[in-house]
């Protein structure tokens, strides 16, 4: 009897080992979960998600799930805890990964690993930033200033710029500046936690501007998008501290252009007219290099080459120490120019407009 007993247990104990998968990326299935707790003459232990996790509990393709728990054998020693998963995303789908169990209790088989955290699917998005900086404007409350910004004055007034949850390029809120006025609508964050990375990067933002845009009634309507500050490099009464990387010009005919500009006008030539805003999200994205005094610009994944250089001295690239994001305009526009922003990143790779 004690001879079958003791080969009973074996094979539990062989079983419960082979159930402890490995893990699988998110994005499509969920996260590995863990191995089915063990089994032995100790205690219980309850294993992490097996036929719970990446299995029954793993996120199919379009959603998630979150796995469930597979109880191990019972024994007389404590009982020992697993670890639980959230399904990995699939298509649209988000994840966060399963802790690992924790060891069995006495005889018992430890709880398996947890699942590992799931890459975000098509259109999804993942816990952790897979960026130097991320920013997706959800943190704060709708009309204030997003989490960890500060809202900029200057330029003569600062107006209307707050979260809103009327449009969003993903999530349920972008940033939103709204304003009628010259002066500027804007918020900065510190680039500190980037070291090197905030001389030298790539940047991109996705923005919406409210259809049908605004065109100036003569001359031109001048609104920078985003700019790299550092108050203390220039003399903030000249005006001469930031570099404007995505920077726009509008004609009365409705179309723009894009340039790269410092607050003197010394730097630099402009592409041609051949953009126009309408009510759909576009993505910009920028490539500087202080060291070198180098920059590049896509629109839409596409580059505009036009406005490319490097070892240009007029560009008065800094050692920028913020980011602002909103508009700053420097003609009065004919009636309130609305522009919603989202999904900034700044990697040291180029991140791309999906």
């Amino acid at each position: 009897m004690q001879a079958m007993k003791s080969r009973a247990v074996r094979i539990l104990v062989l079983a419960a080992l082979a159930g402890c998968s490995s893990q699988s990326p998110g994005g499509g299935t969920g996260g590995a979960g863990a191995g089915t707790g063990g089994s032995g003459t100790g205690g219980a232990a309850t294993g992490g998600s097996g036929t719970g996790g990446a299995g029954t509990g793993g996120a199919a393709t379009g959603g998630s799930a979150t796995g469930g728990s597979a109880t191990g054998g019972s024994g007389t020693g404590g009982a020992g805890t697993g670890g639980s998963a959230t399904g990995g995303s699939g298509t649209g789908g988000a994840s966060t990964g399963g802790a690992a169990g924790s060891a069995a209790g006495s005889g018992g088989h430890a709880g398996g690993q947890g699942g590992a955290a799931g890459a975000p699917g098509v259109g999804g998005a993942s816990s952790a930033c897979p960026h130097k900086l991320c920013e997706d404007f959800e943190s704060g409350t709708v009309g204030g200033v997003p989490t960890g910004w500060t809202a900029l004055a200057g330029y003569g007034s600062s107006t209307g710029v707050g979260l809103a949850n009327d449009a969003a390029h993903g999530g349920s809120m972008s940033l939103k500046s709204n304003s009628s006025t010259t002066g500027q609508g804007r918020v900065e964050k510190a680039l500190s936690s980037l070291g090197a990375t905030a001389t030298k990067h790539w940047g991109r933002i996705f923005y919406k501007v409210q259809s049908p845009a605004v065109k100036p009634s003569s001359g031109v309507l001048h609104i920078t998008f985003t700019a790299l500050e550092n108050p203390g490099t220039f003399s903030s009464a000249s005006g001469n501290f930031e570099n404007r990387v995505v920077d726009t010009v509008e004609d009365t005919s409705g179309h723009h252009q894009w340039i790269y500009n410092v607050p003197d006008d010394s730097c630099c030539p402009g592409s041609t007219y051949d953009w126009s805003f309408d009510a759909s999200w576009h993505c910009a994205e920028w490539y500087v290099d202080q060291s070198t005094q180098s920059y590049r610009f896509f629109s839409d994944g596409t580059e505009v080459t036009q406005i490319g250089f490097t070892n240009n001295s007029n560009a008065k690239m800094m050692a920028w120490t913020n980011i602002a994001v909103g508009t700053i305009f420097y003609q009065s526009p004919p009636s309130p120019v609305v522009v919603w922003f989202d999904d900034l990143a700044i990697d040291d790779k180029q991140i791309g407009c999906k």
